[in-house]
């Protein structure tokens, strides 16, 4: 699924800028998440036509950095500033890179919060076939 190469892509950029910090997925943990880490979790996607039967995927993603120490505010907009720096463009599985774009950060209860949306140009998978040409006759007058 597309999406979860975003969700992989996202996983791996933060790994590299964060290689000490454990990095969670998009499912649900249960309480007690060791701090520092990362909680990676997928939001809205949106899919639009684009010309040539390619496809516009939009897939928003929510980054949540659990801190070490709590209400440790500059700790927060250090890592903040940093993982929007990493998520610019993440690696997908086919070696390309994705940007990141709309990346923003908020503090909100203690956690940081980093947004990013990333727009992919899917390629059809099913051979759609096309109309055939057409032959006009003319005829003429007598």
């Amino acid at each position: 699924m597309v999406t979860h190469k975003v969700l992989n892509g996202v996983s791996s950029a933060l790994k590299t800028a964060f290689p000490d910090t454990k990095i969670f997925g998009d499912k649900r943990v249960r309480q007690g998440l060791p701090a520092p880490s990362f909680f990676v979790g997928l939001g809205e996607c949106s899919t639009n036509p684009l010309p040539g039967g390619l496809t516009l995927l939009k897939q928003h993603v929510e980054v949540v950095y659990f801190p070490e120490t709590a209400d440790d505010y500059s700790e927060l907009w250090q890592i903040g500033t940093k993982a929007l720096a990493a998520l610019e463009r993440i690696p997908l599985e086919d070696g390309t890179l994705a940007r990141g774009i709309s990346r923003r950060c908020i503090i909100n209860d203690g956690l940081m919060h980093i947004h990013a949306v990333y727009r992919l140009r899917l390629i059809p998978t099913e051979v759609t076939e096309r109309m055939g040409d057409m032959t006009r006759k003319i005829r003429q007058r007598q």
